[in-house]
């Protein structure tokens, strides 16, 4: 029957702005696609004047909404996310059109399938499993009903239930093979399942509300009952195949780690049956080791912390000789492909120097490690080692030596390594040198957070003042800080940095970040004009930064800011450009109206709309900034 008017609806009172608050831009945006395409189905209103309904993404989901005391909604959805989700948007402007329309919205039941799911929904697994699971309460009744049933009358229930779901009747039927003890033909069909699943490679489109993940739950479910029936040996082979299939699988998907969450999740069963098996301890260290090696992914965590675990001696030091030979066979360093031969071998070498640590051999691991170091360059892991031993001078030396070798090749690990050296020297607490080692990094890459860094290592030393001042000088003339008549710090001990050439100074960009940071609004707008009146580049710059950080020194030209860059977002005409361009927009309106410019910010946006008339996702950003009701009228 079509509901009442309630005394007050919770929902025709809603702004664009109030969606937006409530869910996010992107959110509404998405929900605002779902509600157009027609995924809302079954829409009503529940005793309390929320609202329930099923909506259809990459599955069918129950979704609730009601509306707070504070006028903000509420969702409630059996998607991951979950709350507040694209589902629950959608359910919301569905209801507004339909009241706009005057379209007749129905009562929900109080036995509403959907309130039923909502209710049971496990908040622990939402984020993990999109199944709706079993209350405590149901399985009870469950129980109770069972009970109740004499062996006849639950043979033939089950009978009922597996004509009703095939997956049951092969539950059953699998179950029957293992408590026989012919399973040859389950463990063939469980093998032929995992290839058929593992050709299917995952994907998503999230605009679009679209996509397929492989459902796993199925292989673990028969898995579990495999091993469950004692076959662990069985379990293992197959989880071989499951491990070399999903890795696969994975790296041709096109999704945002979907496919990956569904292959790991059967790796922990793939644990309990190799620590069920009939392997020595030494077997079972290798295979898990292999399956870690052969991932690329993170699927075999499980297997990684299964080998953090405490295992016999013996059966580590029998590991590392075999890894050790294994790292003699191995080919050595490919200079034309040297990253993936250097990776390769250097995680090879990781766990030989685990292996060797773990079986108390720490003198063999200490070669090892120096011996890969001349092979991989991986100099971080032998000073990491040696620090960690407190061969402060050893390490030291070899920190040198893998700065001067490979600075120009890996100037990554090369900054690895002096961060490895402001270590030291703060276990050696020697604050000048650590000051010493920020400014060197600052010269190198100036960003807030390395001057941040110097600030704090020059109060140590009380020399802050001076230090800002020729950080200061650099940026703006390129001159070194140290080469300076009264420079406060002591040598590096390491090469320092040199200047960079001289059209490459001032540094606007850097100089806006710092004034930025120190709060100083006179000098982001002095360097920004000095940017916008020179060939400077403005690479790195962020226009929506500089404008928040004027706004209240110079509003006018805070305002200006967002506005040129709303226009230039909305002359891309596209949907996405839009959005972004409205949260300019509203950012330009708080200010404006808190200068007293209502009345202007009105014209500019007739203006817009005039200039506009024809982008209708342009428009609907624009009746959001003016925070008018969804729909025009309400019954």
């Amino acid at each position: 029957m079509p509901i009442k008017k309630p005394e007050r609806d919770q929902f025709v009172d809603l702004t664009w702005n109030d969606l937006e608050e409530w869910a996010g831009t992107r959110i509404v945006y998405r929900g605002k696609n779902y509600q157009r395409q027609g995924h809302v189905s079954d829409l009503a209103v529940t005793e309390d004047n929320g609202l329930v309904a099923w909506v259809d993404g990459t599955k069918r989901y129950a979704v609730k909404v009601s509306m707070e005391e504070s006028g903000v909604p509420d969702s409630f959805c059996t998607c991951p996310y979950m709350f507040d989700c694209k589902h629950a948007v959608a359910v919301v402007i569905d209801y507004l059109k339909r009241i706009e329309e005057n379209s007749a919205i129905p009562n929900a039941s109080r036995d509403d399938t959907r309130l039923a799911m909502l209710e049971d929904f496990d908040l622990d697994d939402g984020l993990i499993d999109e199944e709706v699971l079993l209350s405590e309460d149901m399985r009870e009744k469950i129980d109770r009903f069972v009970k109740g049933k004499t062996k006849a009358q639950l043979i033939e229930f089950i009978n009922e239930i597996a004509e009703l779901y095939p997956e049951v009747a092969q539950d059953i039927a699998d179950r029957r093979q293992l408590t026989s003890g012919h399973i040859r033909t389950q463990v063939a069909r469980l093998r032929r399942d995992i290839h058929e699943i593992g050709d299917e490679p995952g994907w998503q489109n999230y605009w679009q509300g679209e996509g397929y993940t492989p459902d796993y739950s199925g292989i673990k479910k028969k898995l579990e009952n495999l091993l469950e029936a004692g076959y662990a040996d069985e379990v293992l082979t197959l989880g071989q195949e499951l491990v070399s299939t999903g890795i696969r699988q994975i790296s041709e998907s096109h999704d945002e780690g979907e496919t990956e969450m569904e292959v790991a999740a059967c790796m922990p069963v793939i644990v309990k049956a190799l620590d069920q098996s009939s392997l020595d301890p030494v077997e079972k260290l290798s295979w898990a080791l292999n399956a870690e090696l052969e991932d690329q992914f993170e699927v075999c965590e499980a297997f990684a912390e299964y080998l953090q675990r405490r295992h016999p001696t013996s059966a580590w030091s029998a590991l590392a000789d075999r890894l050790l030979a294994r790292l003699k066979d191995m080919k050595p360093v490919d200079a034309e492909h040297g990253f993936s031969s250097r990776f390769e071998r250097d995680r090879l070498g990781d766990w030989a120097i685990h292996a060797l640590d773990r079986a108390g051999r720490k003198d063999e691991s200490l070669m090892l490690c120096k011996s890969e170091t001349q092979k991989t360059g991986n100099y971080e892991r032998l000073v990491g080692l040696l620090i960690s031993d407190r061969q402060y001078a050893e390490a030291e030396r070899w920190i040198k030596e893998g700065i001067r070798t490979i600075n120009n090749k890996w100037p990554g690990i090369a900054a690895g390594l002096r961060n490895q050296l402001r270590e030291i020297r703060h276990q050696q607490k020697n604050w000048p040198a650590i000051a010493a080692l920020q400014v060197e990094d600052f010269i190198r890459y100036p960003s807030r957070q390395a001057f941040s860094e110097c600030e704090k290592a020059a109060h140590q030393v009380q020399v802050w003042a001076e230090v800002r001042e020729y950080l200061l000088l650099y940026l703006e003339k390129g001159e070194l800080p140290w080469k300076q008549k009264n420079w406060p710090l002591p040598d590096s001990g390491l090469e320092a940095p040199e200047t960079r050439s001289k059209d490459q100074y001032p540094m606007v960009s850097e100089l806006i970040e710092l004034a930025i940071l120190e709060k100083k609004p006179d000098q982001v707008l002095l360097w920004y004009d000095n940017l916008q009146e020179n060939k400077y580049s403005r690479y790195g710059v962020n226009h929506d930064e500089i404008a928040a950080a004027i706004e209240a020194h110079a509003p006018d030209r805070a305002v200006a800011i967002w506005k040129h860059k709303a226009e230039r977002l909305i002359d891309q005409v596209k949907p996405k450009a839009y959005l972004e361009a409205g949260q300019y927009l509203r950012k330009a309106a708080m200010v404006m109206v808190k200068e007293d410019k209502l009345k202007e910010w009105k014209q500019y946006l007739k203006a817009l709309r005039e200039r506009h008339a024809r982008k209708i996702r342009l428009l609907e950003v624009l009746d959001s900034l003016e925070d008018k009701p969804i729909i025009g009228k309400k019954r």
